[in-house]
């Protein structure tokens, strides 16, 4: 039997950013409780016996990213294909804003989640595309030919909601029903063919060094 890849999905820390502004792919910076939560996020996962870590590009992944590295002694790759959701127009703007701006299109992604495109920006369907050519890449080179593997992924709240509504078979419509909290940790155990194992979902690691 085909071993899994085991993948260790984290969101980044917390961020420098208003309450309900869809920052997207900005590189918005981290905060310092969110440099702590990442730091004793890679402390605890380094002890993990990892093949390599993967994370978005942008900076408030890279850095829990280069610290486990770091840390783990493995690989590290950085890639575009796991930024955060492209909002286009949206991008930098409130829910209010957008409302103003663009009477009546909130609404219309949330009735249509998968397929909605702000303007100039991506939709679900289309992020899940770029994200599962990054995943295709690793199922590749540590599962398909038996072999297992274990990755950690640095990402974002989207990248994570869509990977792990591939593994469980959940439509792309329903991915707000899963939490994802600052610096959480996700265990997923993936085969090339068939369903996906959800081990853990949201466990936010650094709580008990960081309770605040």
């Amino acid at each position: 039997m085909e071993q899994p890849l085991r993948l260790i999905l984290v969101r980044h820390g917390e961020v420098q950013n208003p309450e309900g502004v869809f920052y997207g792919q900005q590189d918005v910076p981290l905060t310092e409780r969110g440099r702590l939560q990442s730091l004793e996020t890679a402390r605890r996962l380094a002890r993990l016996p990892l093949d390599r870590v993967v994370s978005s590009d942008l900076s408030r992944c890279l850095f829990l990213a280069r610290a486990l590295s770091g840390r783990a002694g493995c690989p590290l790759d950085a890639t575009s294909g796991l930024r955060e959701v492209d909002f286009g127009q949206w991008t930098g703007l409130s829910w209010t804003e957008i409302e103003k701006k663009f009477p009546g299109a909130f609404g219309q992604r949330m009735a249509d989640l998968a397929g909605f495109n702000p303007p100039d920006g991506e939709s679900l369907l289309d992020v899940s595309k770029r994200v599962y050519v990054v995943l295709s890449r690793l199922l590749d080179r540590y599962a398909r030919g038996g072999g297992g593997g274990t990755v950690a992924m640095i990402a974002h709240a989207g990248i994570n909601r869509i990977l792990i509504a591939r593994a469980i078979g959940l439509p792309l419509e329903k991915v707000f029903s899963l939490d994802q909290e600052f610096a959480c940790t996700n265990i997923l155990d993936l085969y090339p063919d068939g369903p996906g194992v959800l081990r853990c979902l949201n466990v936010p690691l650094y709580k008990k060094a960081i309770p605040w």
